[in-house]
């Protein structure tokens, strides 16, 4: 998706704003092309506005992302235009954000969380940014025809984009963004990623796991209604999802996981596995793999790896990884040495 910022005169909060264009507020730092049309520019906001940085990566396969991270010197508004059909993944990392439409309708999107984004051709946004404001945002941006693909479990999909196509937009609900989310773009702020060539082609299956991973959670609550959950049972399922995503390495009960979040045992039993497609043990589990991989690259050893996920002995959590991975722990680490 091409993206257009622009600072424009406003009338806002009743005083006016400067103009000032995109390429005057940014210079270029440096470009760097990688193979297969991997293009990634790095640019900084001009002292005279204030001090920050601004990353985008085009994967050339209908995906780019936006790493931004700036502080400005006075008050904006910030608009974007797209002349290009899509969806737009929009990560909220510091403070609530107001997006103003060509409708004049306004969507607050609050620190922590994050939305889709739907967008037609002519596509206009506003977003008032205020002096000595933090402004830290992911941007997952994704062509229509490969967002509707990836998008397909999300019912009424078409439609959705169709409202887009005739309005300029349309907003699929926010929600809070999770541990394993943050997780997946947290090397998105980290420049050394864009840089190096292996490193960037790690960052893209991160990027395409969050992309999908952010699907399937908009699916789940837009799909909430239909398998009868409430509000409170849904937010009692993620708050116990949650815990397990932060406290893997711990010995957790049934029990403590009902009362910390709010759900009787047998509901949270039945309606976790309803719910997530999996029961808590196999949530757990899955979750240790996960992460013992990621230690596993680093420079630990495998009993060490094996306490830090929460097993009490080596040959049991070598035996579950490598039913798991089909490999040992031991000859997966020998391929990081």
């Amino acid at each position: 998706m091409i993206i257009i910022i622009n600072i424009l005169n406003s009338g806002v909060h009743h005083y006016r704003m400067n103009k000032v264009n995109y390429k005057d507020l940014i210079e270029l730092d440096e470009e760097i092309n990688h193979p297969f049309s991997r293009k990634i520019s790095v640019s900084k906001i001009k002292k005279k506005f204030g001090k920050g940085i601004v990353i985008k990566y085009d994967i050339g396969n209908g995906i780019a992302i936006f790493a931004r991270d700036f502080t400005l010197n006075q008050d904006i508004i910030l608009t974007e235009e797209s002349n290009v059909p899509g969806a737009c993944f929009i990560f909220n990392l510091k403070n609530d954000l107001s997006f103003n439409y060509i409708d004049k309708k306004e969507y607050n999107l609050k620190r922590n969380h994050f939305f889709i984004e739907l967008a037609s051709n002519k596509f206009y946004c506003e977003i008032l940014i205020k002096k000595n404001q933090q402004f830290q945002t992911i941007f997952l941006a994704v062509k229509d025809t490969l967002f509707l693909k990836l998008a397909s479990s999300i019912e009424n999909i078409q439609e959705y984009m169709n409202r887009a196509l005739i309005k300029s937009y349309y907003i699929l609900e926010g929600l809070e963004i999770d541990t394993l989310q943050l997780e997946l773009f947290n090397e998105f702020k980290d420049k050394t990623y864009f840089e190096d060539i292996l490193k960037s082609i790690y960052l893209e299956s991160k990027t395409t796991n969050l992309l999908h991973y952010s699907i399937e959670k908009i699916c789940k609550n837009l799909n909430t209604p239909l398998v009868n959950y409430n509000k409170n049972r849904v937010l009692s399922l993620e708050r116990a999802r949650e815990m397990i995503m932060q406290k893997y390495d711990k010995k957790l009960s049934i029990k403590e996981i009902a009362y910390k979040s709010a759900i009787n045992e047998c509901y949270l039993k039945k309606d976790f596995k309803e719910y997530f497609g999996m029961t808590i043990y196999e949530m757990l589990q899955k979750r240790r793999l996960e992460i013992s991989k990621q230690l596993l690259q680093e420079e630990l050893c495998v009993k060490e790896v094996a306490f830090k996920v929460g097993y009490k002995h080596t040959s049991n959590f070598s035996k579950i990884f490598k039913k798991h991975f089909n490999i040992s722990p031991a000859k997966y680490k020998k391929q990081f040495l």
